[in-house]
């Protein structure tokens, strides 16, 4: 009799042992099965896809310093090299994840204003490989603070401006990704009378994959004509086209663009960009590198 029960307890010892085996053999080709998992992608090599944000969002302790230049007009010729003799404008950038969908930065621009911009990105989705998840979606808001000592006395409420958007992009395929972002801008105090407190405009975007580590993107910003007659342009909305070039930690962006500014609160206001199609465009660069802390 006890050998029996012997020989039956061995037998369900080892049924229970191939079930849990066979479980776990399931559960390790579940996890190789990378078609089946929810993997975020990501459109875009930087945060911003040339002058504006992207939905490319920094990871939990992620530390991101960023320096960006804009040179003078291509059209100055060789006296002023080409543009690269006149320092246009000059912004460095801190953004730091404080967690994987949160991000806040600081910034500070050596324009004319002498502006300095607080900012935060949330990512409320984030495409994955999967048709439940076909875009990423993130919100990008920031303040701006003009520091410059004008002759006017101003509060501190009129020296703000306040940029507001809803950036919105797809990975079409490994080497194409699309964006838009719908923008509000709220300006205290206008640079005239003429001009309007409350900007709308859309960023459209693309990014082409000519290489593993290499980005060709285009930038369209469409500002709504809610200026007076006389100011508002078509031609001077910002056009940008530029490459990203992906090093390890570092990402170096180049690009032209009739921008005179590379903060999304100053060319959505459009006054001081220049007309593309006239020839009066600016060569830039933007380097960043990250950190993990």
């Amino acid at each position: 009799m006890g050998r029996k029960y012997r020989n039956l307890i061995v037998v369900l010892i080892f049924l229970f042992s191939s079930a849990l085996n066979g479980q776990e053999y399931k559960s390790l080709l579940s996890q190789l099965d990378t078609s089946r998992m929810e993997v975020p992608v990501s459109a875009f090599k930087s945060s911003r896809l040339v002058l504006g944000q992207s939905t490319v969002q920094l990871s939990k302790g992620e530390l991101q310093f960023r320096v960006s230049h804009l040179f003078g007009r291509i059209s100055e010729g060789i006296d002023e090299l080409y543009g690269l003799d006149v320092m246009q404008n000059v912004d460095i950038s801190f953004e730091y994840g404080i967690t994987d969908k949160l991000q806040i930065g600081l910034a500070r621009s050596n324009d004319f204003d002498k502006t300095l911009q607080g900012s935060s990105k949330y990512s409320f989705v984030k495409q994955s490989n999967l048709t439940n998840r076909p875009v990423s979606i993130s919100y990008f808001g920031a303040l701006y603070v003009k520091t410059r000592n004008y002759n006017e006395k101003l509060s501190f409420m009129d020296r703000t401006e306040f940029v507001n958007q809803l950036l919105i992009s797809r990975q079409f395929s490994e080497k194409f990704s699309a964006q838009i972002a719908p923008s509000y801008v709220y300006l205290t105090k206008p640079a005239t009378n003429n001009h309007p407190q409350s900007l709308f405009a859309s960023n459209f975007g693309i990014s082409m994959g000519l290489t593993k580590s290499t980005n060709f993107n285009i930038e369209y910003v469409y500002t709504f004509p809610t200026f007076n007659n006389d100011l508002y342009s078509m031609s001077k909305n910002a056009l940008s086209f530029g490459f990203d070039i992906e090093t390890g930690g570092h990402v170096f962006q180049v690009f032209i663009t009739n921008s005179t500014r590379v903060q999304p609160g100053r060319f959505i206001q459009q006054y001081n960009n220049d007309d593309f199609f006239n020839g009066d465009v600016h060569i830039g660069f933007s380097i960043m590198r990250s950190f993990n802390l």
